[in-house]
């Protein structure tokens, strides 16, 4: 008899592990708005989008689908409920991970994201000293971001 150990599993895992994998096809082959609309319903599963954009093994043409998702939220309340995750992923070891969170920090439009963004700019790659500087420089328009 085979052991079904996946029966052990609390539903709400399967869900959550399918949800991120049902994510990851849409925003690989193009159907970010799909994932949009799903997260404007379901506000909670923008952690599954945040999950790969903090995993070094997603891939190219998700991470370009996660900055369509992203660009959609820019400036939005749920968007600014992800700046401590984001400010989390500015410190992660990965360079294309720092540098899109530092992105994507800029886009929240949230002040709370400028002490996240002011330490990328120490950051040992300039790609993400760059893109902490454009952040901030977003946050704030009228001055230039300090060093």
């Amino acid at each position: 008899m085979a052991n079904n150990h996946w029966r052990t599993f609390p539903r709400w895992m399967l869900e959550e592990h399918e949800i991120e994998l049902q994510f990851n096809a849409q925003l690989a082959t193009g159907r970010a708005a799909e994932v949009t609309a799903r997260i404007q319903r379901e506000p909670a599963t923008l952690q599954v989008v945040l999950a790969l954009l903090g995993n070094p093994s997603t891939a190219l043409s998700t991470r370009i689908g996660i900055g369509v998702v992203m660009e959609d939220f820019a400036g939005s309340a749920l968007l600014k409920s992800a700046v401590a995750t984001l400010g989390e992923l500015s410190q992660h070891p990965d360079v294309t991970i720092r540098s899109d969170a530092c992105h994507y920090l800029g886009l929240s439009g949230d002040a709370r994201a400028m002490p996240f963004l002011q330490a990328c700019l120490h950051d040992q790659a300039a790609e993400v000293r760059d893109v902490a500087a454009d952040a901030l420089a977003t946050l704030t328009p009228d001055s230039p971001p300090s060093d």
